[in-house]
């Protein structure tokens, strides 16, 4: 509101608007704006929302609060001693309780009763706290919460949930969330980039509780226990959530088969989100151990997802996957170990998977269906029991389920495990995409060594050789991490650009002229040479593809620059004078000042040792460059086979 007799602006914003505004807004939040107006106070509950959001405090912190409450009552008899104890510990977690209960049923019953609001369309509940354990003592219900006209005898969710006036929502969101478990595991370390050994979550949740007969969107999070009974009988046929489209489910655990009966309830699910989540295979042990060192056979996760048209595995893990010091025993041809997954997915267009490189199978679309999945999205982690051949095989038989792709986001730990060079290997591995045009890689800049950039060089070749119709490719060569990148991560993000800067204020204090780049590079058994001989790649230099000779048109590179024999600075070279069909290449050579450094050097890069490529312009203000290239048949009166490309800097 504003001030002084001034316009209103945000009061001046129609109804409808304001109403998607607090659609999203905590109820406390949303109630409170009642004291601006009567407009307001209708506003808030008619938008057909209902977010709860609570903080659990520590025990301590309560009892210190509560006891700091009851010395300022002058008439509070003390009592027994004995009582006073159970008073202190029971009656904060009891009193947070009954007030969450109180406001949520206030809450539901206000929305659902507005006369301008059919039903509440929105419920979710948000509980967080600093560990597992008080969090779960806060979620127990008990009889108090008859008060409330709601059902008893079950937990705070399944209590909230239950309400009359939640029987109609369209989108549910619970999510719980702690700062550490109830072993005392920081939440900071838990949400490492890999996947669960262990079952995650602090609650139970029964999914018959759910209303479900307009449910659309279905968001848990936080819960160990995520279950589905299997229906009566004579309800067999029928759809459970017969409306329900998208499922996203976080940092979960869940059986296998009551996972599998929740995705055939929904026959219209077509969004299926599952990340940080365990599934159980065995139904007689719900705490088997993630890391197996017996000998038995291992298992596979099998969904049906017959309506799914979008798709996401990221970091899932299973209490049967015997990946883990198992995998030495098996041979890399050996599909049914090393924990597989299995899709059957007839109309998925869209996949992500980011995890450890394993066995998977996607069931491919009915011959008679048009349906394929375009856009494939793929982040296949490292890990230190991971050999490097069966990482290898398993990538390239992952890679290999998508032959219909149309774009692919490939991000690897290691580029070394998509290097395949054995001829025989290639033929058994590599496969095919013919519909690929555009590919994103992105994987760690190790160290500039021979053997490492030979190894960098044919994984490459491999990803070329394999999409003859490549339009676009954008490759991003990360730093490798060192020890104290995983220990310190905030350290060389917030200095490096300081160093940088120091080093460019340097290099120009030493010279106002390139040469002061152009030094003279020596290096044990190599002898002098200098830098403006940017050297070939032997596993990429002296090969021929078929995108490169027709449809390659726009490749962008993004690399830490260490000098012009760098990895990056090499592919710069290949594909400038490679890709015959080039129109645009951008490039990224760091956290150096870019205009500066690019000015200096891309021309020695682009056109080096070739006499095939001339600079056409240049434009030093927005550092981009003009480049003709004569075709190899063609002579110097010949204008029409002459092409040209520009380069030019990365957007970041």
């Amino acid at each position: 509101m504003a001030a002084g007799g001034e316009d209103d602006r945000l009061s001046d914003l129609p109804d409808d608007l304001l109403r998607r505004i607090l659609h999203f807004v905590p109820f406390r939040e949303a109630a409170s704006t009642s004291l601006l107006s009567r407009r307001w106070g209708s506003l808030w509950r008619s938008s057909g929302a209902v977010n709860l959001v609570e903080h659990v405090e520590d025990e301590e912190e309560e009892d210190v609060n509560l006891v700091e409450h009851v010395e300022d009552e002058e008439d509070f008899d003390l009592g027994d001693e004995e009582d006073d104890d159970e008073v202190t510990a029971e009656e904060p977690s009891a009193r947070r309780r009954d007030a969450f209960l109180r406001a949520a049923g206030a809450a539901l019953t206000a929305a659902d009763g507005d006369i301008s609001c059919d039903h509440v369309t929105r419920l979710s509940v948000d509980v967080d706290g600093p560990d597992g354990y008080c969090i779960t003592n806060f979620l127990d219900c008990d009889e108090s919460a008859a008060a409330y006209d709601i059902f008893t005898g079950m937990d705070v969710l399944h209590t909230v949930v239950s309400h009359p006036a939640a029987r109609l929502v369209e989108e549910l969101c619970l999510r719980v969330a702690s700062e550490s478990d109830s072993y005392g595991v920081h939440r900071r370390r838990r949400d490492k980039e890999e996947e669960p050994s262990t079952d995650l979550g602090v609650y139970g949740l029964s999914l018959a509780f759910l209303p479900f007969e307009k449910l659309r969107v279905l968001d848990i999070a936080g819960c160990n226990n995520l279950s589905l009974p299997p229906p009566p009988a004579a309800a067999a046929a029928a759809a459970a959530f017969p409306r329900l489209q998208t499922l996203r489910l976080r940092r979960c655990a869940a059986k296998v088969t009551h996972l599998q009966r929740l995705i055939d309830a929904a026959p219209g699910l077509a969004t299926a989100h599952l990340e940080s989540v365990v599934f159980n295979t065995d139904d007689n042990n719900d705490n088997q151990s993630y890391n197996h060192r017996d000998t038995g056979a291992c298992s596979s996760i099998s969904l049906r997802c017959p309506a799914a048209t979008s798709l996401a595995l990221e970091w899932c893990g299973s209490t049967d996957y015997k990946f883990y010091y198992a995998h030495s025993r098996y041979s890399d041809d050996d599909d049914s170990c090393g924990g597989s997954i299995a899709i059957d997915a007839p109309k998925l267009r869209s996949f992500r998977y980011k995890g450890l490189p394993r066995p998977f199978h996607l069931k491919s679309p009915a011959p008679e269906t048009t349906t394929t999945t375009t856009a494939v999205s793929l982040h296949f982690n490292s890990d230190y029991y991971l050999k490097e051949d069966t990482a290898r095989v398993h990538s390239w038989r992952f890679i290999g389920n998508f032959t219909n792709a149309k774009t692919l986001k490939l991000k690897v730990d290691n580029l070394d495990h998509l290097a395949v060079a054995d001829k025989a290997s290639r033929s058994k591995l590599l496969c095919v995409l013919p519909n690929l045009v555009s590919v994103e890689l992105e994987a760690a800049q190790l160290m500039n060594t021979k053997m490492n950039t030979k190894k960098s060089a044919v994984a490459i070749a491999n990803l070329l050789r394999c999409c003859p119709v490549l339009s676009e490719f954008t490759m991003k060569l990360n730093s490798a991490t060192t020890c104290t990148d995983r220990y310190w991560p905030n350290h060389r993000g917030r200095f490096q650009p300081d160093f940088y800067d120091s080093v460019d204020h340097f290099m120009r204090r030493k010279s106002n002229t390139t040469t002061a780049i152009s030094s003279i590079d020596s290096r044990k058994g190599d002898g002098d040479r200098h830098v403006d001989e940017v050297p070939d790649i032997p596993a990429l230099s002296r090969r021929s593809f078929t995108c490169l000779q027709r449809s390659l048109k726009k490749v962008s590179l993004k690399f830490k620059w260490s000098g012009d024999d760098c990895f990056g600075v090499q592919l710069v070279k290949f594909f400038a004078q490679n890709a015959m069909v080039l129109e645009e290449m951008r490039i990224d050579s760091g956290d150096r000042k870019l205009c500066d450094h690019m000015n200096l050097n891309v021309e020695r890069w682009v056109g080096a040792d070739s006499t095939k490529i001339s600079l056409k312009r240049k434009n030093f203000a927005n550092s981009t460059w003009e480049f003709s290239r004569t075709c190899p048949d063609s002579t110097p009166e010949l204008e029409t086979s002459t092409t040209s490309f520009i380069v030019l800097p990365l957007e970041r």
